[in-house]
């Protein structure tokens, strides 16, 4: 806690899934090979010149739109100049002097409460290369170099670290939604800068700003907020003066460390991107592009609810996902199986997906009828949990075969006939008398005993929900 104001500004980088880069026509895509995915006009090479990628434009439409921002129809490019290893030009193109969107808002919710989230701007510019360090040497991939980039500044709203997670979170559904981004922190495609002051609780002018940059998670950001603001308060509690400075969040010793003073706008010569003439945007061509905008959030929870009845918690992870949220619409229309659905997508398909890093499921060979099919033999107990998550696996790698191919091909069945399980339980009752004993004491024990066994006799082949009835039925007659 401190006994100062606290005052955060959040500044958003977005990397946008286009199919090509802003200003060229090199390949934008994750995880490649460093170097690969490179261009001349990337680098920075003489005599080259940027073309402005279409793409980049409709997705910066549908985000001012989406956040009621003012459109300047009139596109201007400014050259933003700096010497580092990461930026091959020399200078980045971006909008400093006229940006894409202006003065836009988001209703959010935190603990159940409304809270209005202010921008100030949105503008497109182009992302510099990555630097790894090892050791003493930094090497440098330049398939980063020119990637396209929404950068979204909002006002100085926000309080706690609690407020700026929310607002990360919110915005997160909204670009999935919106389909401009994975928005994959994780990988980069969301990154996140934080502009922090604190100031006396009657002071009239804020204190002096100290910028954390490029945070990529939300448990980073809310420790390196806190760090902050701590550090901040010993300081100011010891009447030493604050600092403008850029630091960076270190998760080893998870504080803020300082990367460098604060560079002023002026040492950045801003100017005209003399490469780009100004576009002038048709109006129904923009007009056009928010008629064609998919649902926002709000929207798809109310369609959720009213039309499928799910709970806030699913539908909140099919917000974060919305390819399982439209595979979950193409099942339900073909079984009608809402709930079934749900629960198995959320569930081992969700787990499958995980365990084998897979980030789309549209990624995999998957075909939703034959997902819609193996859930209903699930729903009616023609395969027991086993065979489920073998026959998933199969047709997650291959479609050639459906689930009732599978088990044909297989010779599997589920055994759910009384008259088959029940001599086999007897048997194994006259065999293990000690533990029909023990059933009395401890039935949980006995019982996962007694059905490891008739799993291994049948080869997982019997029902276990009628196994475990018929097991709690017939040892009642074996009671002293």
């Amino acid at each position: 806690m401190s006994n100062y104001q606290v005052t955060i500004g959040v500044e958003v980088h977005i990397e946008l899934k286009t199919k090509t880069k802003c200003f060229s026509g090199a390949a934008n895509t994750f995880a490649a090979t460093p170097n690969s995915q490179t261009s001349a006009i990337d680098c920075g090479y003489p005599g080259t010149m940027p073309v402005l990628n279409q793409a980049v434009v409709v997705a910066a439409v549908k985000l001012a739109h989406a956040l009621k921002m003012e459109i300047d129809s009139l596109l201007r490019f400014d050259r933003k100049n700096y010497f580092y290893s990461d930026l091959p030009k020399g200078y980045q193109i971006t909008q400093y002097y006229h940006p894409f969107g202006r003065d836009g808002q988001l209703k959010i919710v935190i603990n159940d409460q409304p809270f209005l989230v202010e921008f100030e701007r949105v503008h497109i510019e182009e992302d510099t290369a990555k630097q790894i360090h090892e050791g003493d040497a930094t090497f440098l991939d330049y398939n980063r170099a020119g990637i396209p980039l929404l950068e979204l500044v909002t006002k100085p709203i926000f309080t706690s670290s609690e407020q700026v997670v929310a607002y990360i979170k919110a915005l997160r559904k909204l670009l999935v939604a919106l389909d401009i981004s994975d928005a994959d922190m994780s990988q980069g495609s969301l990154r996140c800068d934080l502009n922090i002051s604190l100031k006396q609780p009657d002071a009239k002018v804020l204190g002096t700003k100290v910028e954390v940059k490029n945070l990529n998670s939300l448990h980073n950001i809310t420790l390196a907020v806190d760090d902050e603001i701590t550090r901040q308060t010993k300081l100011l509690d010891a009447k030493t003066k604050i600092v403008s400075q850029t630091r960076r969040f270190d998760e080893k010793t998870k504080q803020t460390v300082l990367m460098r003073e604060k560079t002023s706008i002026v040492d950045y010569k801003y100017f005209r991107e003399p490469n780009i003439l100004p576009i002038q945007l048709d109006q129904r061509w923009i007009n056009q592009i928010i008629a064609d905008m998919p649902f926002l959030p709000d929207q798809i929870v109310n369609y959720l609810k009213t039309q499928y009845h799910l709970s806030d918690a699913e539908i909140n992870i099919l917000l974060d996902r919305e390819d399982l949220r439209l595979m979950f619409e193409l099942i339900v229309k073909d079984n009608n199986m809402t709930k079934a659905t749900i629960n198995f997508l959320l569930g081992p398909v969700l787990k499958y997906l995980s365990q084998n890093n897979i980030n789309n499921i549209n990624d995999t060979r998957i075909n939703y009828r034959h997902l819609s099919e193996l859930i209903k033999l699930i729903s009616q107990e023609k395969v027991n949990n086993k065979q489920s998550q073998k026959i998933l696996a199969t047709i997650f790698t291959s479609n050639e075969n459906n689930p009732q191919q599978l088990l044909a091909i297989w010779d599997v069945k589920v055994i759910s006939n009384e008259t088959e399980i029940k001599p086999i339980i007897e048997q194994l009752f006259q065999e293990y008398p000690l533990r029909v004993e023990e059933y009395f004491n401890n039935p949980v024990r006995a019982n996962k005993f007694f059905m490891g066994q008739i799993m291994k006799i049948t080869k997982g082949q019997v029902n276990p929900k009628l196994a475990q009835a018929l097991i709690d039925k017939v040892i009642v007659g074996y009671k002293k």
